[in-house]
């Protein structure tokens, strides 16, 4: 007879196989954030370009409106000064009675003589308005005798608003000065021009003149800044170089970071801003960002699920022989755990990526958001399970050992599961014991053993059912804590496959939501880490009790 071959199973290098992973995973990370990173970069990037050439865009069109509009008020005090010239106050004032001027833009004419004292206004009765201090009769009687000049904003007399002097010089039929007309323009109705402008939620327009004073600002907040002084702005630096640019700063009206492009008013002392705002520049690619980060997190995920599952897979190779039967199970059912959720987290992710359903789909994208999100966490408590139980495995599970009230512990535990045993109407009780009782334990490994066994027993026991846990001292002073069901309960050979780590048996896997089954082999691997120990009594339709025995 032919002798049979011999097979061995290669030995495997722990230290090298671990650490092949370890970097495997962390150059993955690396390479998905990095790729987020520039992706992320570039697009912010090109949003801020594309930011930039629309306020260049919008500053070059409002200049072109702000310059008509500014000399269709110089073309009416032109007229108004032309006709004073040829026939005295009384023709002048033909052009207002008639309304030969806009009425939206101009407020109200006021015509000074020589001395600056107020000859006539349009507005109606009320205190005259005084040039003390404005310079206007100086100017027009030197450097601005054939200027229009726009004055500083002022309070209006009726109004209370500010309103803009537009001055012209009055002659007489002789040429001599006759004093000065002034068109007291309104202020908003700039601003509420400039707010029509498509520059963001926070964007702002801001008219200012060459002597630093803003004349109207439209943003759509309705902030009012007509009258400050904007010296301290980035503007006065960059139009020393040109009087077109682009430059950045915080806004000395409102504290927001903006891109500001802006333009000289041809032909007039007056320079015309225009402001896009960081935050709505982020906020243009905020969905996208978003898009990308849920994506490099489902990538990071599987990254991770991957390297976790590789290092468990090298912690067992060699245990490989003797296990070879229980790992085979395992594969197959982890295969089939974690198909499901990754294929929602890929295909869902796939549509949010390629935008399926249109750039505007905005609820519909986020309900696949959630999805993922939800697809997620189910990995994430896969992987957890199996991180938790390879560190018991390999003595790398630290217990920080104290007096623990145990009664407190499992009413923390009960309170976790509660909505989950509402959900299938099952009542939750406990049994405490008639004397305070402590054990010297792990806190948080109590929780995590007694949160286990109420997770399993919930799901194994039917609507309307009842689970129970008591907390009591045993005959030889220990301390027993039992977690009791009457669910649908387990034969001899499940209980026996229940405490093998990937152990369940196609018996128990036929119940929909068993998992992988690593819930029990947690439990006997944290209450033997404890110097305790766990049984379990269990019988087909009457239920499960469970109990751990800790050290005295």
């Amino acid at each position: 007879m032919p002798r049979l071959p011999t097979f061995r199973f290669p030995s495997i290098r722990t230290p090298s196989v671990r650490n092949g992973i370890l970097m495997a995973a962390a150059l993955s990370l690396a390479g998905v954030w990095g790729g987020y990173a520039l992706m992320a970069s570039s697009m912010l990037e090109s949003q801020v370009r594309e930011a930039i050439v629309n306020a260049q865009t919008t500053a070059r069109a409002y200049e072109s409106s702000t310059s008509r509009t500014v000399h269709d008020v110089d073309t009416t005090l032109r007229s108004f000064t032309e006709r004073y010239a040829e026939g005295g106050l009384s023709r002048a004032r033909r052009l207002i009675d008639d309304g030969l001027y806009d009425t939206a833009l101009i407020h109200h004419f006021t015509i000074f003589d020589p001395s600056g004292v107020q000859l006539f206004r349009s507005e109606g009765s009320g205190p005259p308005e005084m040039l003390d201090g404005t310079g206007l009769l100086a100017y027009h009687q030197g450097e601005g005798r054939s200027l229009m000049r726009i004055g500083l904003p002022f309070s209006g007399s009726t109004t209370g608003r500010p309103l803009l002097r537009f001055s012209r010089r009055l002659e007489n039929a002789a040429g001599d000065f006759a004093g000065v007309a002034v068109a007291n323009v309104d202020p908003d109705y700039l601003s509420g021009f400039y707010r029509q402008a498509d520059v963001g939620r926070n964007g702002v327009v801001t008219l200012v003149g060459l002597d630093r004073i803003i004349r109207a600002r439209g943003s759509k907040d309705g902030k009012d800044s007509v009258g400050l002084d904007s010296t301290g702005s980035n503007l006065w630096l960059s139009i020393q170089q040109s009087l077109s640019g682009v430059f950045w700063q915080d806004s000395i009206a409102d504290g927001i970071r903006r891109a500001y492009a802006y333009r000289s008013v041809e032909g007039y002392p007056l320079i015309l801003v225009v402001g896009i705002a960081v935050k709505d520049i982020d906020a243009a690619i905020a969905g996208l960002r978003g898009q990308m980060q849920i994506i490099a997190a489902l990538l990071s995920i599987s990254i991770l699920l991957v390297a976790a599952f590789l290092l468990v897979q090298q912690r067992n190779a060699e245990r490989l022989a003797a296990a070879l039967a229980v790992n085979r199970d395992f594969l197959a059912r982890v295969s089939h755990e974690l198909r499901t959720p990754l294929n929602a987290i890929l295909g869902f992710s796939e549509i949010i990526k390629d935008q399926m359903f249109g750039p505007n789909a905005g609820e519909r994208y986020a309900d696949y958001a959630r999805d993922i999100h939800v697809s997620g966490q189910h990995l994430l408590t896969l992987i957890d399970d199996i991180l938790d139980l390879s560190r018991l495995q390999a003595g790398k599970f630290a217990l920080l050992m104290e007096d623990v009230d145990p009664v407190a512990a499992a009413e923390w535990a009960i309170r976790i599961v509660t909505s989950q045993a509402e959900e299938k109407s099952i009542r939750l009780e406990i049994n405490r014991p008639p004397a305070p009782t402590l054990v010297r334990a792990d806190e948080r490994a109590l929780k995590q053993m007694l949160l286990n066994l109420l997770g399993n027993a919930l799901k194994f026991t039917p609507e309307n059912g009842r689970v129970l846990v008591s907390v009591s001292r045993g005959v030889n002073g220990r301390c027993v804590v039992r977690v009791t069901d009457n669910g649908i309960g387990m034969t001899a050979e499940e209980l026996r496959q229940a405490s093998i780590p990937f152990g369940q048996t196609s018996a128990l896997t036929t119940h929909p939501g068993r998992g992988i089954g690593l819930g029990l082999p947690i439990v006997k691997s944290l209450i033997e880490a404890h110097g305790g120990s766990l049984r379990i009594d269990s019988r087909p339709g009457q239920g499960s009790q469970v109990t751990l025995e800790f050290a005295a």
